[in-house]
């Protein structure tokens, strides 16, 4: 998926999530989980709702100058669309580029590496990633919310940790949101986008035609499409079961194994 698709459907995703969570349980409001500064959607100008070319190289150019400093502001308030900043940075941040190149890195593109790997094992390795970055983020929040005073009281600040959960759920979100890309993985023909095909192959970068792989990208970014749609309530999906399990003091996610069948389920068909 493109680096501007990346960007509009994890704003379409908080949308949603904050839509329904507003609408929750008084735990929600008691830790107003609904309304953290991460959780705020990126006010950006787009030249479509579609992925496209203008807006992609628009948003490289934008987050390269403005977001991407090795040194950043570390310890300065969470900003205005923050985690989706962070989704697409997955692909440009400097600490980052490694995760495309080598094989241990294509997990967090929901791809297959290059050597001694099944459909399976790619699968295993991405959606465990996915789980494992989702448990990051509610052990940091938990820390956040309930051992640390809120940020401007006696206790010290605690933006750098939130900062480091919404990079840790940054890279949850880039990996799920790549998995309804047909450039990196083969799901199982439907129409119902909240109930998404199984996966059935895990495709190989190395392997592929690059223009093709790139048109791929720009094709699950289309508003409207199923795998868009589907990608959008995924990430959405996530979201909750990470206030759910913040707000019910759970390490773990709530939910998980019934989120990973409904999104993320591998076909029986897959080798």
């Amino acid at each position: 998926m493109k680096l501007d698709g990346h960007a509009k459907l994890t704003n379409s995703a908080l949308r949603a999530f904050k839509s329904r969570c507003s609408k929750s349980t008084d735990v929600f409001f008691r830790e107003k989980i609904c309304h953290l500064p991460q959780f705020n959607v990126w006010n950006i100008n787009w030249d479509s709702t579609d992925s496209n070319k203008s807006d992609n190289k628009n948003l490289i150019k934008y987050i390269i100058t403005q977001e991407l400093s090795v040194f950043g502001e570390l310890f300065h308030q969470i900003g205005r669309g923050y985690l989706t900043r962070e989704v697409v940075a997955v692909d440009l941040e400097p600490f980052k580029l490694i995760y495309h190149i080598s094989d241990f890195g294509q997990k967090y593109h929901f791809m297959q590496r290059t050597k001694d790997s099944t459909v399976k094992d790619a699968h295993r390795e991405a959606t465990t990633l996915i789980k494992n970055k989702t448990m990051e983020w509610i052990r940091l929040m938990m820390h956040v919310l309930y051992s640390y005073r809120r940020h401007g009281r006696p206790g010290g600040s605690t933006v750098f940790l939130r900062k480091q959960a919404a990079s840790h759920l940054a890279i949850a979100l880039h990996s799920l949101q790549d998995s309804f890309s047909p450039g990196h993985t083969k799901r199982t023909s439907y129409d119902n986008f909240q109930h998404p095909g199984a996966i059935e192959d895990i495709y190989i970068y190395a392997e592929q035609d690059k223009h093709n792989h790139s048109q791929h990208d720009f094709d699950s970014g289309l508003a409207n499409s199923p795998l868009a749609r589907s990608a959008v309530y995924a990430s959405a999906d996530l979201l909750r079961i990470c206030a759910l399990s913040v707000s019910m003091r759970s390490m773990l996610p709530i939910g998980w194994n019934a989120f990973e069948d409904k999104w993320l389920k591998l076909s029986s068909q897959a080798k």
